[in-house]
């Protein structure tokens, strides 16, 4: 820690101090500098909300929950935010309480109750967005990329590790030549930063190996053994300064807009989890590899992804004689 950090950490009220603490036990919970952000940006502007009604963290429960119910359901232009989002906030806030709770009636932010327990959740359809593309749709996009130019090699590659494990796009971004091992013929991908900082491991295929070996030896040369470990899998082949640097979240987007024709790369995961499924995976099995905690989580995934389907749909357009 720095120390003009330790010192503004001295100098300041009971109120930061416990703010600090529960960021600081939230980001060592988590490992996840994402989670500390979104926390401390939460918490922050519902601060600020509070400041502006004359109030804090530590005032009255009642007053709180209120501005708490503001604040979770509208955005800072006064329209309202989607269920999921204020359900996210809540849960941020309410973690705070739960935080200062836990320290005791000796606290002095301890309170006889949280003030955030008193405010419904909105329902949420889960993985109402999910989607996944069919295969015809996804082999046609992989064979479209022209594999002679240095960027459809790269394109090829990323989209094939992609597709194969599952893994977000986060998680693929960050991979470097130190994640990779190579064992007869196929490579093996450590992910070291996948989400709740789980590390997940996947074996690829010989032809995923190839497409990802023939991109790297492309860009990097031939000999991958002296290839410096902390060298990223993924480069901008931009004309600008981002030349040779990591490859991007957003960039990886518009890799999969421009040859998939979607703009989230998390629907690669989607197609990934219904594609398993319909080659006969178990779901357990489904459920290890998305690195979900729970059966049931994959079970509603999966359920959400099938929910446009209808295995007697050609059936009921026939008694109705619709051709």
């Amino acid at each position: 820690m720095e120390e003009h950090e330790l010192t503004s950490i001295v100098t300041s009220r009971t109120i930061d101090l416990a703010v600090y603490a529960w960021l600081d036990a939230k980001f060592h919970k988590s490992g996840s500098e994402k989670t500390r952000k979104a926390y401390t940006d939460t918490i922050n502007q519902f601060r600020s909300l509070l400041s502006s009604q004359g109030l804090d963290l530590d005032s009255d429960p009642a007053a709180v929950s209120l501005v708490a119910q503001a604040y979770a359901s509208f955005s800072a232009r006064n329209r309202q935010v989607s269920p999921a989002t204020r359900n996210q906030r809540l849960a941020v806030i309410s973690s705070f309480y739960a935080y200062a709770r836990k320290q005791g009636p000796q606290s002095p932010l301890y309170l006889e109750y949280n003030p955030i327990d008193s405010l419904e959740r909105a329902k949420v359809q889960e993985y109402a967005g999910a989607r996944a593309l069919p295969d015809d749709v996804i082999a046609e996009a992989l064979a479209s990329i022209n594999q002679q130019e240095l960027a459809g090699q790269r394109d090829y590659a990323l989209l094939s590790v992609l597709l194969q494990t599952g893994r977000r796009a986060r998680e693929v971004a960050s991979l470097l030549w130190e994640d990779v091992s190579l064992h007869k013929g196929r490579a093996t991908l450590t992910f070291t930063h996948c989400k709740g900082n789980e590390v997940m491991i996947d074996e690829l295929p010989t032809g995923v190996t190839e497409a990802l070996l023939r991109w790297l030896r492309a860009y990097y040369g031939p000999n991958l053994d002296q290839l410096p470990p902390a060298s990223p899998l993924w480069v901008s082949l931009a004309r600008d300064s981002s030349h040779g640097k990591q490859l991007g979240y957003l960039s990886i987007n518009l890799i999969c807009k421009k040859h998939l024709g979607i703009s989230k790369v998390h629907v690669t995961r989607h197609t990934f989890a219904h594609t398993m499924e319909q080659i006969g995976a178990p779901v357990s099995e489904i459920q290890a590899r998305l690195g979900h905690k729970s059966l049931a989580t994959t079970g509603r995934y999966l359920a959400s992804l099938k929910r446009a389907e209808n295995r007697h749909g050609d059936q009921l357009a026939a008694r109705y004689g619709i051709e």
